[in-house]
C-alpha cells in the first residue's frame, strides 16, 4: 500500500495571473455598467477617460488606444464635440491630421460620472472593507505603472 502525500496547490504563473487579472477587471467593468448609475454610454465614458489619461491625440491614435476602426473613432469623436466634452483642431505637425482635446466640460462630466459611479458601487458594498480596497488599488495602480514603463520603452 503506497500512501500518497498531499501537496499544496501550485500558484499560477505569472500568464495565468495576469489573464485572471484582466478578465476580473472586465467582469468588474461590466458589472459596474450594470451596478453604477451612470448617465454616460459606455463608449463615451470610455472615451472621455481615454483622452483623460493620454491628453490631446490624433484620431488615428485614439482609435489605436481604444482598439477601434478609425470611421468609428470620427464618429465617437464627432459625438463628444457636439456634446462640448471635447475639441478637435489641426495638428501643428500635419495639417491634414486632426488633434482631439478633451474640454473642461468633458473632464468635468468625466468626473461627475466617476464620482457617480463611486457611490453607486459603494451602495451595493457596505459592508467591503475600505483598507482592502486601497491595497487593491495600490495593487492594481502599480501593475498599472509597470505595464506603462514597458509600453514607454518599446515606443
Amino acid at each position: 500500500m503506497q500512501l500518497t502525500q498531499a501537496t499544496e496547490p501550485l500558484a499560477p504563473s505569472l500568464e495565468e495571473s495576469l489573464v485572471d487579472i484582466v478578465v476580473g477587471s472586465t467582469q468588474l467593468n461590466r458589472l459596474a455598467g450594470v451596478l453604477g448609475d451612470i448617465d454616460l454610454p459606455h463608449a463615451v465614458m470610455r472615451a472621455l477617460g481615454t483622452l483623460d489619461e493620454y491628453g490631446p491625440l490624433r484620431i488615428s491614435d485614439f482609435a489605436r488606444i481604444d482598439r477601434c476602426s478609425q470611421p468609428a473613432a470620427t464618429t465617437l469623436i464627432g459625438r463628444l464635440t457636439e456634446a462640448g466634452l471635447a475639441t478637435r483642431t489641426k495638428d501643428p505637425h500635419d495639417s491634414r491630421a486632426v488633434v482631439v482635446t478633451l474640454t473642461p466640460a468633458g473632464r468635468d462630466r468625466l468626473a461627475a460620472a466617476r464620482t457617480g459611479l463611486g457611490s453607486s458601487l459603494a451602495a451595493h458594498l457596505p459592508d467591503f472593507d475600505p483598507a482592502r480596497l486601497a491595497r487593491l488599488q495600490q495593487d492594481l495602480n502599480d501593475l498599472v505603472e509597470a505595464l506603462k514603463a514597458v509600453t514607454t520603452t518599446r515606443r
